[in-house]
């Protein structure tokens, strides 16, 4: 139960000065932020004093959801502090490094299972390749695909689960560094043939030096959690949980919720950022036992198909029902719309597919939220046919109507967020809201 007034809280969110908010103060190696490039990472240092301030309005245990964890850069905040942490996505490798980061390692460990990986390689003579799929020749070269496979059955030798799961978040990252892909955005674009062949890349030692640097992060990491008393028997003290789960669908979760701190997607994957398209190849290589047996879709089917399950991506409902709906809700979208020729219009069908499946997790969402818990949402509008979406707004209008007060907004300039280089819409990602609501429920 909240302890403090409305008016005393929105007034410490505006004191946060705009350098936290814009992620000046940031480091990469805190919060083991570097251990993969996910795109379109939370900074951490820009949610902690928000996290902290609300927090601090409760007395007794507080539970934290992230419906959208992606790098799960806002459960670890969670976890500086002492809170029960929840997090879902719909993406597995976002599950999997989740799973890495809200795990608690011992340098000694770590340390361990390295030299015995070496030592591994090294016996290793085999040209066996481990992994095959669709046009593996066009994004790994043979020589990648040698390393990778061993390095591939050094991991899975490892007995550990936990060691083995570190183990592929750091391949991961390896996997994005050594393939033909360009990496530049977020989808699957091949470097040039000369390009290819002018790279000289062994993905042996960037295997080892990227797992160096995420030995030293996590274990910086887990180190302030023994100083602030957080760590028992080995693993975090409070409840820290992450699930695969699709929140357009339901919550994964028994537990009812005090703090929801989240980033949704500024719109359909597949016209956004593309995690899944990130995702693809790096997957093709871990296998699914070592993530979670109870993801229950193809996700390497192709290289959409995450994307494609994510919010906005498919259609399940009435087109025409699902707009009626939203210009019901939202002045804003369906002013957007009336702007919209009749080519415009389908080209943004997109748009609406989105809001419908965004405006279906706010509703699971909130029945999992207590009365007088608090909403952060951090979001930025994007562009759809030469004119600006304003998701601030559309967003702030589907939440009055389901009773959630907007408290204040806080402005960022996207400086230190990994976000991609070019696109269909980058140049409209410069800033972003941060939006905190009170629940108004009966609950």
């Amino acid at each position: 139960m909240s302890k403090v007034t409305d008016a005393r809280i929105k007034h410490e969110l505006d004191l946060i000065s705009s350098d936290v908010l814009n992620g000046l103060n940031y480091k990469r190696n805190e919060y083991a932020r570097s251990i993969l490039n996910y795109p379109a990472m939370m900074v951490p240092s820009v949610q902690e004093p928000i996290i902290k301030c609300l927090s601090e309005t409760f007395t007794g245990e507080i539970n934290l959801l992230d419906p959208f964890m992606g790098a799960s850069n806002t459960l670890v905040t969670g976890m500086k502090y002492g809170i029960n942490i929840f997090g879902q996505d719909i993406n597995p490798l976002s599950l999997l490094i989740s799973q890495v980061k809200t795990t608690y390692y011992t340098i000694e460990d770590l340390k361990r299972a390295e030299e015995s990986l070496k030592n591994k390689i090294e016996c290793d003579f085999s040209t066996v390749i481990e992994v095959n799929f669709n046009n593996i020749d066009k994004w790994f070269e043979e020589k990648v695909q040698i390393e990778l496979s061993k390095l591939y059955r050094a991991i899975i030798c490892e007995s550990s689960l936990s060691i083995r799961k570190f183990c592929w978040v750091t391949l991961a990252e390896v996997i994005r560094l050594t393939s033909n892909d360009r990496t530049s955005t977020f989808k699957l674009h091949r470097r040039s043939i000369e390009e290819i062949q002018n790279r000289n890349i062994s993905p042996i030692d960037v295997f080892f030096s990227i797992l160096k640097r995420s030995i030293q992060d996590v274990n910086d990491y887990c180190s302030v959690l023994s100083e602030n008393k957080l760590i028992e028997n080995g693993q975090y003290k409070k409840q820290a949980q992450v699930v695969w789960g699709d929140t357009s669908k339901e919550i994964n979760f028994d537990e009812s919720f005090d703090l929801l701190v989240t980033s949704p997607p500024y719109g359909d994957n597949q016209t956004t950022v593309t995690y899944g398209q990130f995702s693809f190849l790096p997957l093709q290589w871990i296998p699914i036992a070592d993530i979670d047996r109870s993801i229950n879709f193809d996700y390497l089917k192709t290289t959409q198909e995450i994307d494609a399950k994510s919010l906005g991506g498919r259609s399940s409902h009435s087109y025409k029902e699902a707009e009626e709906k939203l210009f019901d809700s939202s002045e804003t979208l369906k002013q957007l719309f009336d702007d919209f020729n009749e080519a415009e219009r389908k080209r943004a069908k997109k748009v609406v597919n989105f809001f419908y499946d965004l405006d279906q997790s706010i509703d699971n969402i909130q029945l999992k939220l207590r009365n007088g818990s608090y909403m952060v949402w951090t979001i930025g509008n994007r562009s759809v046919n030469k004119r600006t979406v304003r998701n601030d707004l559309i967003l702030t209008e589907l939440l009055k109507l389901k009773d959630a007060e907007l408290l204040t907004d806080l402005d960022r300039d996207i400086l230190s967020k990994r976000m991609p280089g070019r696109n269909n819409f980058s140049d409209t990602m410069s800033k972003e809201k941060i939006l905190i609501f009170k629940t108004q429920t009966s609950k």
